[in-house]
């Protein structure tokens, strides 16, 4: 038997499907767990779950979790993959059925994937997932807009240098001997939804580390990956496919989201002796500076707090002033920064920043994005309690 923890949303045939296969009956689970009427589960009641049979695996190939809780589309259980380069394409085979899928395109060291779940899409139909976690309409709108500069819920790549990355900030595994943004996100995962973090990766092996939040490491079966050899494992088709599919899984999509926007924690809530010992979000505290700082901060995380702390200067002002001032200076200061960022740190300067604040003003123009000063709305707080 295995144990299962009823979530928002759930029914007893879509519970006996995902576990048991598209035959599976749901008045198995109830009869086991003595329920005589399916309408009456509880969020957080814990259902025993019969295993079910794996289908035979021939030719020896690596085994896959595949599954899609959004689309159905992949069977519940594991199953055989073979794969297989067709041009550019990388194409998975289901060996129970023949099922086969370009899931990725090859390229230079390994693949790439662009994805195709957006979170303008899941803003939508996760909107209850994203209560549970607790996020505010302003973090949302924020993640929103950062997101479209970045990727997809089930983005994936392993050409370069970083060997994995994932989801809509191309969280990665970090480069040889460094610790990755990648194994945070997957830990956040694994404390939130167990479950899940056992389904998609636990089960194979997968492990991960992360003390501070931030950065950490994974191991595979209790081997820490820490040089290239050993993160080398994780370019390999198979994990690419299993990080696809566990990034069209809504409860993934939503730690991704939250883990997102807790990114502000680490510099838009923190006072630096840049600022002379405020922090940003006394600073700037619109919609719209939010959404331009975590964009920067996610592509050039160093340069954030120096750029403002020279707009600031640019614009006559101390961060003193700014933050005691009862007059609005936010888009005095605003202008200047986005002037600033376009070229500061030299040749490392941010990636089409002038391209990337165009997105942010036209979701001011849509009602997508406020830059009125104090519309920014965080939850964080709650979710610390």
């Amino acid at each position: 038997m295995q144990e299962y923890i009823v979530k928002a949303g759930d029914t007893l045939s879509a519970i006996a499907k995902r576990f048991l296969g598209v035959n599976g009956d749901w008045r198995e689970i109830a009869r086991i767990n003595n329920i005589t009427n399916p309408a009456s589960l509880q969020i957080g009641q814990r259902l025993l779950i019969p295993i079910a049979a794996s289908p035979p695996i021939t030719q020896n190939p690596e085994v896959a979790m595949v599954r899609n809780t959004l689309q159905g589309v992949y069977p519940p259980n594991k199953i055989a993959i073979s794969f297989t380069t067709v041009g550019s394409d990388v194409i998975a085979k289901l060996l129970n059925t023949g099922q086969q899928e370009s899931f990725a395109k090859t390229k230079d060291l390994g693949l790439y994937r662009l994805g195709i779940f957006k979170l303008r899409d899941f803003i939508a139909y996760g909107s209850g997932l994203l209560q549970q976690v607790q996020m505010s309409p302003s973090e949302i709108k924020v993640m929103l807009v950062t997101s479209a500069n970045e990727g997809s819920l089930d983005a994936i790549n392993t050409w370069d240098s970083q060997y994995l990355s994932f989801g809509i900030f191309q969280w990665t595994l970090g480069s040889a001997g460094q610790q990755g943004e990648l194994p945070a996100l997957l830990n956040n995962l694994k404390r939130r939804y167990p479950s899940e973090f056992q389904y998609y990766f636990g089960q194979f092996g997968l492990d991960v580390t992360s003390l501070d939040g931030i950065t950490g490491w994974m191991s595979l079966n209790g081997n820490r990956l820490v040089n290239a050899a050993d993160k080398n494992l994780m370019r390999q088709p198979l994990w690419a496919l299993r990080f696809a599919i566990a990034g069209m899984d809504a409860l993934v999509q939503s730690v991704q989201v939250l883990h997102g926007i807790s990114r502000l924690d680490r510099f838009y809530f923190t006072p630096t002796q840049t600022l002379q010992g405020f922090t940003l979000s006394q600073l700037l505290s619109s919609e719209f500076a939010v959404a331009l700082l975590l964009d920067h901060h996610v592509n050039r995380p160093s340069h954030v707090i120096p750029c403002v702390a020279d707009a600031i200067a640019r614009s006559g002002l101390t961060p003193a002033q700014v933050a005691q001032s009862s007059i609005d200076n936010e888009a005095l200061i605003i202008q200047n920064y986005l002037t600033l960022r376009e070229t500061f740190g030299g040749t490392s300067a941010m990636t089409k920043s002038r391209e990337r604040a165009e997105l942010a003003r036209q979701a001011i123009a849509t009602n997508n994005l406020s830059p009125q000063r104090f519309s920014f709305r965080s939850n964080r707080q709650s979710r610390f309690i």
